[in-house]
């Protein structure tokens, strides 16, 4: 062995190893020259030729394969092979040879075996075609294997079940459970049979075994028709079945019979609950019959009344027969049939009878000769005849219209040809009377012999309500005639021609015209013609619009006036109708309504002067707070200066003092602006975030100063849980609370002032909060507490001399809170103070922490190097803002217009401009509008107005801020470091 490669130190354990190991040439035959000893236990010993080809191997179907399977004698073993090329040898190396055991399964041959004859289909296959198919499919389907594998397979399946298969095949694959189905598949002689397929996907490839069932279906196909036979003999019959199995007396019933019932899904009743269907009157005799048919089997057939379960009454007839064995009743049944039409006609027969019987209208039975054959009871008692033995009553006795023979001879022939006629005459009875009547002739043929049926109306009551209509008619033409304005009708048939089928005589006067001409008025042209050339066109369309929406019309329009050449004003209204054959009519009037223009142009001129009263009143009120707050910035900031510089404690308290009546006045001037847009109906609200707690603070903080001046105590009493932030308009809410707590500050001396905020209600989106403002001060009168919340009222004139102020606080106050949905209430007594409160809801918002910001440091070389550009036309306003802004060490440089500061940033630059909105040459707003265009640089807008008067016009023109004059200092450095920053 050492020649052929094979080395002494590996050849022991090689040959004693548990698995086969063999070696062959790589020359043709392949001769195998080296096994050890599981070889030859296993495959060896069954091995006659003991080469490559004795194995049935076809080596060059392996050359690319690391391991292959040997199949001999019906059994299969796994080697791994080794080439000749990867070992440096001249052989073949098959090691790791293991039998592939199989636990029972049949082998190959015995598989075969089965295949080839079970009778149903069974194939392997992938995505939608048959990689192999058992033989049987021939004789299942007619074709060879060849001719179903490979090939797409929807192709043989019935149109009507593809999709349905194509649906489940497609559920099988994402893994549904549903894995049968069954379809109609077409067979080589052209013909579909039913086949039963299970289906199952493994790995990608599906396994199907298929059955044909084509007896099956066609079993089913006329069990189902004989069903559907006996189900429609049941439906046209309207009889359903009904069977009891006893001793249980489990009740069935066939599907006709819950239709005859009214139920709509089908129910299990007891015996007990099919009794409650009938009438109480029946109930005795069919749990009589049915007592006796399961106790004996006596059989019974009845005609009952039952109530269906929607509440509705037939009659029925059931039938009930016995099935006995051994002499006992096992079973009960029957049938069930509705026959309440066939009943119900007997029933109208005689409802028919007796009502031509009772019948108001005399009604006649004739021969073609005139003789009366028949006569209902309001005959007999009107003509006042009856039928004898020797006398027999003819037309022409009674009917005046029949006096001679011919007209009797005309009418006849009338009737041969049209079959029916309507006639007016008078009926004659036997004692003389006469009466008129309205005669209706039907020509019928009844077995070959022709009658004629007349039914005669007495019509003498309506002959008098005619004359009465006539009487009135001519009344209501009359009134037409004389009613003020004009009454039309007006026609716009289907080719959309206008014209009028009536006009009253008043469209004389309202449109000026004559009587030939109105005589002659049919065309809407006519009538436009009259009307003022502006208004023609409103007058038309307006028409238009209302015949094609059928909704009434209206307009105001104005008629020339022929004598004078001016105009009046004519109110035209009408409602329009569809009429049958496609026209539109209109039945409507026109009015002269000159007077009532002339009122609404005078209450019109009215409401302009009012309207102009109130904006110079608004205008006034503007101008003056402009006025005033230039004057009283010009003192806050002179007052801001003087207390930056150093100065006594006298002079502070003094500064101080100035700065208390300047805030006085300022709340004054707000106060008349706020009343001036709450009467205008201008004041909105806004619904921004804030926190409540720091802004009843800064409302406390700032009326500290107040409160030590006037000597009171005044006292916070929130909890931390109004620590929330909500959405709401903080300025509105301080200025509520600072009119409540100035109020109460300002009555009360050497006392208390108590704020209390309580939370009331809480959830995920609200919080109700309580306000109460409580001071021990002069109180109000019971009678006086309702006027303290009017305009310009302070309960006595000497409040005013005393206390000062405009009245106008708790009037703005009630009206903020009306706007935030609440009410202020007040509890009082004089002498012990009193106690303002109200609740306002808010919507709560998240809470969130505000990224800390340092700010800009007023020492840091970078602020002072800050340039700014003032623009104000006042010396004053200008000489003060001069010196705030330089006590903050910042450089800047003033201009007197705004077209002098769009000059000034266009040859310089400025990191900041300070923006007086009202100036001579070019204001404010137009001067930022310019500075937008050729520069970035933050514009900051100073004005006396109200922020919310200007805000819409501070966005549209791109200010970068705004701080309202008399200015605050810390408030104008503050928006300075922010647009700065």
């Amino acid at each position: 062995m050492k020649e052929r490669g094979i080395n002494n130190t590996f050849k022991k354990i090689i040959y004693e190893s548990s698995e086969m190991v063999f070696l062959a040439d790589d020359t043709y035959p392949y001769n195998i020259f080296y096994t050890n000893v599981a070889f030859e236990k296993g495959l060896g010993q069954f091995l006659d030729d003991k080469t490559l080809v004795g194995l049935g191997l076809d080596i060059n179907s392996y050359i690319f394969n690391e391991e292959l399977i040997i199949t001999y004698q019906e059994k299969e073993y796994v080697f791994n092979l080794e080439l000749p090329q990867e070992n440096g040898s001249n052989y073949f190396l098959f090691y790791k040879g293991k039998e592939i055991k199989t636990k029972g399964m049949p082998s190959k041959r015995e598989t075969q075996l089965f295949l080839k004859n079970w009778n149903d289909i069974i194939g392997i296959g992938q995505e939608n075609f048959l990689t192999w198919v058992s033989e049987s499919v021939e004789n299942v389907l007619g074709y060879t294997q060849d001719e179903v594998t490979n090939v797409e397979l929807c192709q043989f399946f019935h149109a009507e079940d593809l999709p349905k298969a194509q649906e489940l095949w497609l559920e099988v694959k994402n893994g549904n459970e549903i894995s049968r189905f069954i379809a109609r598949m077409l067979h080589k002689n052209g013909n579909y049979i039913w086949i039963d397929w299970q289906i199952n996907f493994i790995e990608g490839k599906f396994y199907i075994i298929g059955k044909d069932v084509s007896e099956e279906q066609l079993s089913k196909s006329h069990h189902e028709w004989k069903f559907e036979l006996f189900k429609l003999g049941e439906k046209i019959s309207k009889s359903g079945v009904w069977d009891i199995s006893l001793p249980g007396n489990q009740v069935y019933w066939s599907e006709e019979l819950y239709r005859i019932f009214e139920i709509d899904q089908p129910t299990v009743f007891t015996l007990e609950q099919n009794l409650l269907f009938f009438l109480p009157e029946f109930r005795p005799v069919i749990q009589k019959a049915m007592t006796e048919l399961m106790a004996i089997g006596n059989g019974f057939d009845l005609k009952l009344k039952i109530k269906t379960q929607k509440g509705n009454e037939k009659w029925v007839r059931m039938l009930g027969k016995a099935f006995l064995k051994e002499n006992e009743v096992v079973k009960v049944y029957g049938t069930f049939q509705d026959i309440s039409d066939s009943f119900n006609l007997l029933n109208e027969l005689s409802l028919f009878k007796e009502m031509f019987e009772l019948s108001p209208e005399t009604i006649l039975i004739l021969d073609l000769e005139g003789n009366i054959i028949f006569t209902n009871q309001e005959a007999k008692e009107k003509l006042d005849f009856s039928f004898k033995d020797n006398y027999s009553p003819n037309i022409f006795d009674f009917d005046t219209k029949f006096k001679e023979k011919s007209t009797w001879q005309e009418h006849v022939l009338h009737l041969t040809e049209k079959k029916s006629r309507i006639y007016q005459s008078r009926l004659a009875n036997a004692i003389g009377g006469e009466y008129e009547v309205e005669v209706n002739c039907n020509l019928t043929e009844i077995q070959g012999k022709k009658y004629i049926i007349s039914f005669a109306r007495d019509i003498s009551d309506r002959i008098v309500l005619e004359n009465s209509l006539k009487e009135s008619s001519d009344f209501l033409l009359h009134l037409t005639e004389q009613v003020p304005g004009a009454l039309y009708q007006f026609v716009l048939d289907k080719e959309g021609e206008m014209t009028f089928s009536y006009l009253s005589p008043g469209i004389k006067d309202l449109l000026g015209v004559e009587g030939d001409e109105f005589s002659g008025m049919k065309h809407i042209g006519q009538a436009i013609n009259k009307v003022h050339p502006e208004d023609i066109a409103q007058v038309l369309t307006s028409t238009v619009a209302s015949a094609r929406k059928l909704k009434p019309w209206a307009c105001q329009f104005r008629v020339i006036e022929n004598i004078t050449g001016g105009f009046k004003w004519v109110l035209g209204a009408a409602k329009p109708e569809l009429m049958e054959n496609g026209d539109v009519v209109w039945y409507g009037y026109l009015t002269d309504i000159s007077e009532q223009k002339r009122f609404e142009n005078n209450l019109k001129n009215a409401r302009e002067q009012a309207e102009r009263a109130s904006q110079i009143k608004s205008e006034f009120l503007s101008m003056i707070s402009h006025e005033l707050r230039t004057p009283l910035n010009a003192i806050s900031g002179s007052v801001y200066s003087l207390l930056q510089d150093d100065h006594s404690q006298v002079q502070a308290s003094a500064l101080n003092t100035i700065n208390f009546a300047v805030d006085n006045l300022i709340i004054m001037i707000n106060d008349l602006l706020d009343y001036q847009k709450i009467e205008a109906g201008k004041l909105t609200l806004e619904n921004n975030p804030m926190n409540l707690k720091n802004v009843v603070g800064q409302v406390m903080n700032g009326l500290e100063f107040h409160a030590k001046d006037s000597r009171n105590k005044l006292t916070l009493h929130m909890l931390e849980e109004l620590n929330i932030d909500v959405k709401g308009d903080k300025v509105r809410l301080a200025q509520v609370l600072n009119n409540l707590i100035t109020n109460a500050l300002k009555f009360t001396n050497n006392g208390k002032v108590d704020v209390t905020l309580r939370l009331k209600e809480s959830n995920a989106g609200k919080a109700k909060v309580y306000f109460e403002v409580k001071d021990t001060g002069v109180g109000i009168a019971k009678e006086h507490q309702d006027r303290i919340f009017d305009q310009f009222d302070q309960i006595q004139h000497s409040f005013s001399k005393k206390y000062g102020g405009t009245g106008l606080g708790l009037s703005i106050t009630k009206k903020l809170l009306e706007q935030m949905d609440s009410q202020i209430k007040i509890e009082s007594e004089v002498g012990i103070g009193s106690t303002f409160f109200f609740e306002i809801e808010f919507e709560k918002i998240s809470k969130t922490i505000p990224a800390e910001s340092k700010p800009a440091d007023l020492t840091d070389d970078r602020f002072n190097k800050i340039k700014l550009l003032m623009a104000e036309d006042n010396d004053v306003n200008a000489l003060v803002l001069g010196k705030i802004i330089k006590k903050w060490g910042i450089n800047y440089e003033r201009v007197h217009n705004g077209q002098e500061a769009v000059h000034a940033v266009s040859q310089g630059k400025y990191d900041c401009v300070l923006m007086d909105i009202q100036m001579p040459v070019m204001d404010g707003f137009e001067a930022t509008k310019i500075i937008k265009t050729i520069s970035n640089v933050p514009v900051i807008a100073l004005s006396a107005a109200a922020k919310q008067d200007l805000l819409e016009k501070i966005e549209e023109c791109g200010f970068t801020g705004y701080v309202s004059k008399p200015i605050d200092a810390a408030e104008l450095l503050k928006k300075i470091k922010e647009v700065l920053a």
